[in-house]
């Protein structure tokens, strides 16, 4: 064989073997890449979703949590109310009592189970709430005092159990938002 044309079959050889392995190289790289594009995209994915999945029960919780005030106040109202005429009373604890217990199911349906076991804690207790205010009521017809003045004592017993459940329901919520308890100073304010 001609030395010209077995040096140039060699090179020919080792260029052709050359890019073959440059190409299986490249082959795996950009595989290795595209992989790993793949696995950031579904983390990514992953984490909008959380994200999405933490902003609508932050809503949720948050819209509950002003149907529970509203409630307050309309109990508040009532217990203060001297004398205390029932029809407007009732109508506005009837509505605040069912705009809650709707409030309620988005939270029930949201979870997680520790959250809804709250927050249908806080509602049983805005229920034993007006119950006891009835009892009051009942309890004394025609009296012109106010209920907060006519049995201070049930008052003061719904009030803590008011304080207790709404604090466990904000508790557990600021738990599954994963956001910390907001800073309090010596005196807890």
């Amino acid at each position: 064989m001609n030395p010209t044309v077995a040096v140039a079959l060699v090179t020919s050889l080792s260029t052709l073997a050359a890019a073959g392995l440059t190409g299986t190289i490249s082959a795996r790289l950009t595989r290795r890449q595209l992989e790993h594009q793949r696995v950031l995209a579904r983390e990514q994915r992953a984490e909008e979703r959380a994200d999405h999945r933490r902003e609508l029960r932050r809503e949720v919780y948050q819209h509950f949590v002003s149907q529970v005030d509203e409630a307050y106040r309309v109990l508040d109202a009532g217990w203060f109310a001297a004398p205390f005429t029932g029809g407007s009373h009732w109508e506005g604890g009837f509505a605040a009592r069912r705009a809650l217990d709707e409030a309620n199911v988005r939270v029930q349906l949201e979870g997680p189970e520790e959250v809804a076991t709250q927050a249908a804690e806080v509602v049983r207790s805005v229920g034993r709430e007006f119950r006891e205010h009835r009892r009051i009521l009942d309890a004394h017809p025609g009296a012109t005092g106010s209920a907060a003045e006519l049995d201070a004592a049930g008052r003061t017993e719904v009030l803590k159990a008011r304080f207790r459940t709404t604090a466990e329901f904000i508790s557990s919520a600021r738990r599954e938002l994963n956001e910390p308890a907001p800073a309090t100073d010596s005196r807890g304010i």
